[in-house]
């Protein structure tokens, strides 16, 4: 199934929210698929969608207050009710677009007549309100929907947060919404993978700037765990690299071209082809290696081209 996101305006409690939609599924109002949360009382059905072909749903509900206990206390006591057996339940975030929601996530069965029901939720506090979404399958088919269905209640989003007012759970930990930083001269992201892609980018650029004057004061390796720590890709061990071949650059213009280099200059030489050099996957065919043994040599021509020769022991 593919994964589109819709907004949904216009909602009770001011409780607007985007969420992404499967593929081929209907907003619907058919009694019999009104099993789990969507029959809690007091609670305002925000929507409902089924699929055309087998017996799965997605349902969002909001309640205006909130009543006594933690987020995960009023979850677990509605469960009984319903008929609910819940089989995992805990802390975690939801959203992951513009902001990330403190949430309860839970899993648990259900009978209706001869069906058992797979279920998973997502319940959120804010301002006050609480908001719960349902993911729902019969057995036979949660090999097939239930990870899809579980992709779209965990991006749920408010349109306007208030914040949390009460605990998640008992464990003492404090949860808040985390906003997505955006960068004003970029547009906004299309999906979960371009806001890590750029929290990542982000991350790497902060770690980069606190690692220039570590390598200055020549404290290379405590640079080069900050810059890791915050990203271990290829793209963070290049940037890395880059940052020793910058200071070797200093360094020779400093020193002169002179053979052999200072240990300084060769500190930072084996450093920069070492971090480049680690850019490189392992290899899978022999096509990919002569390719990566082809860009292993060009980089350590440039490097070697900055401190003026090729020692005779190189990294």
């Amino acid at each position: 199934m593919s994964l589109s996101r819709s907004t949904f305006r216009d909602r009770p409690a001011d409780l607007d929210f985007t969420m992404k939609l499967p593929a081929g599924f209907v907003e619907a109002e058919l009694p019999e698929l009104n099993c789990g949360i969507a029959r809690a009382r007091g609670w305002v059905r925000l929507l409902e969608l089924s699929s055309a072909s087998e017996y799965a749903t997605i349902t969002v509900v909001g309640c205006g207050r909130v009543g006594d206990g933690t987020v995960r206390d009023q979850f677990v006591a509605m469960c009984p009710d319903f008929g609910i057996t819940l089989l995992s339940i805990g802390p975690a975030y939801v959203g992951g677009l513009h902001k990330n929601h403190p949430a309860i996530l839970a899993t648990g069965l259900c009978r209706q007549k001869n069906r058992e029901l797979v279920l998973s939720f997502v319940a959120i506090e804010d301002g006050g309100r609480l908001l719960l979404a349902q993911a729902l399958c019969t057995r036979e088919v949660e090999p097939s929907y239930m990870s899809t269905l579980e992709a779209c209640i965990f991006s749920l989003e408010l349109l306007r947060h208030k914040g949390p007012t009460i605990n998640l759970d008992d464990s003492g930990a404090k949860y808040d919404i985390e906003i997505i930083d955006r960068q004003a001269e970029m547009p906004p992201p299309e999906n979960e993978a371009e806001v890590f892609a750029r929290k990542l980018a982000q991350a790497r650029e902060e770690a980069i700037q606190r690692a220039r004057p570590m390598i200055a004061a020549d404290r290379f390796e405590e640079a080069a765990q900050t810059v890791l720590v915050a990203d271990d890709s290829g793209q963070g061990r290049a940037a890395l690299s880059e940052l020793f071949l910058e200071a070797l650059r200093e360094q020779v213009r400093k020193d002169g071209k002179a053979r052999p280099a200072k240990p300084r200059a060769l500190e930072l030489y084996r450093r920069a082809l070492q971090h480049r050099l680690s850019t490189y996957p392992e290899p899978h065919t022999q096509e990919e290696a002569d390719r990566y043994s082809s860009g292993m040599d060009e980089d350590r021509a440039e490097i070697e081209g900055v401190l003026g020769y090729r020692p005779e022991s190189p990294a």
